[in-house]
């Protein structure tokens, strides 16, 4: 059984939620984590983050993807 979401194609599998359908239909940044207990939340975030389209690797989040043109949304 699968459900349609906004009309973009994305479909939810049995057992997935609708996040991580979205998450894996959608382009957004990924940031680059490291564990720190240090933290408040136990996880440092550094400044790379990378395209989930195309794998490219930025400094800096940007609106489109600067290697392969991918619109990216923030969550």
């Amino acid at each position: 059984m699968t459900v349609q979401i906004m009309k973009k194609g994305i479909k939810v599998k049995k057992g997935q939620t609708a996040m991580d359908a979205l998450r894996q239909g959608v382009p957004h940044w990924i940031h680059h984590t490291v564990k720190n207990d240090s933290y408040v939340d136990g996880v440092m975030y550094l400044p790379q983050c990378e395209c989930s389209e195309c794998g490219y690797v930025s400094n800096q989040e940007k609106k489109v993807c600067p290697h392969c043109g991918a619109k990216m949304v923030n969550w």
